[in-house]
């Protein structure tokens, strides 16, 4: 049995509305896998998914909710009004989905969006993300790779300070992403580049030595196993030339993301590599300042569905 998991992520957000205006697509998709929604024990309900305590040996649309919550608990989350308890609420739904895919390895996992911020606030005081948590759960190296119609990009520095980036760097498991990009089917024999992490490149050690002392090497490391890799290339001119490459190794999250989220708008899927299994996010947040009010555009979510139909 083929199984997706839907976490819910934050329920103040738009998660609700995304799967309610993607309800023709996940009938569709039923038809072939069992998809299961996790939410908390919440009092927002999401019509059309049949309520069971375990994944059924059967296709169809399942909820399981995670009884985490009082009766006077339950009424005090609302669309639009992130909270502690909305908070709580999307860890407990990501922990439950984790849970299930040890028990299914074969099951692919979509995760909506959640609030860091509000996760933290909740209590959980260790959470940088869902990459990070996946990566400490399953007890691999994991990367977050954006994946769109054009473009793949990945942040090899994710979540953190600027002013860390590059001791971040010397920290990245380079045989682990070899590992990573040769076990995805997502990319084959990608053309790589690896973006700078100083204004033009450092120019050869004037504006900082990251790109000589820390990329170079790595860079004849990815070359030596079999990658067509050029770099360290200036960040700000890299993706004037896509068409040259498959695959951008950006330095620091917003180096990569800004220029893909421009490019790719909604359409960009969150894909974590490194997994035994397919994990895949829709490219925007939470929106709490629209949940509710009928604005939420499902495309990302589409997006992430028809990828993990299609397979790993």
């Amino acid at each position: 049995m083929e199984t997706i998991v839907i976490t819910e992520g934050d329920p103040a957000g738009i998660s609700n509305e995304i799967l309610k205006k993607s309800r023709a697509e996940l009938i569709k998709a039923s038809k072939k896998f069992q998809i299961l929604f996790i939410k908390a024990n919440h009092s927002l309900v999401l019509d059309g998914f049949e309520d069971v305590q375990s994944p059924p040996n059967k296709k169809g649309l399942f909820q399981i909710t995670v009884p985490i919550f009082s009766k006077e608990e339950k009424g005090k989350i609302k669309i639009g009004k992130p909270s502690e308890l909305t908070g709580k609420a999307a860890f407990a739904s990501l922990l439950e989905g984790i849970s299930i895919l040890k028990k299914l390895p074969s099951a692919r996992l979509i995760t909506l969006p959640l609030s860091k911020e509000w996760v933290i606030r909740s209590g959980v005081s260790h959470f940088r993300g869902h990459t990070e948590t996946l990566a400490e759960e399953f007890k691999k190296s994991t990367f977050m790779m954006m994946k769109g119609k054009k473009w793949n990009v990945i942040p090899l520095t994710t979540h953190v300070p600027l002013v860390r980036v590059g001791d971040e760097l010397k920290r990245v498991n380079w045989e682990g992403l070899v590992d990573a990009i040769r076990k995805t089917t997502l990319l084959k024999k990608p053309r790589i580049a690896v973006l700078g992490v100083n204004p033009h490149s450092g120019e050869g050690g004037k504006i900082g030595r990251e790109e000589i002392d820390i990329l170079e090497p790595k860079i004849e490391f990815l070359r030596k196993a079999g990658f067509s890799v050029q770099g360290p290339i200036p960040g700000d001119s890299a993706f004037l030339n896509h068409g040259s490459f498959d695959l951008y190794l950006a330095t620091f999250h917003d180096q990569g993301l800004i220029p893909f989220k421009l490019m790719e708008g909604k359409s960009g899927v969150n894909v974590t590599l490194g997994l035994d299994f397919l994990r895949v996010s829709p490219d925007h947040g939470t929106a709490f300042d629209i949940a509710g009010k009928g604005k939420a555009d499902p495309l990302g979510f589409l997006s992430c569905l028809a990828l993990v139909t299609k397979g790993k």
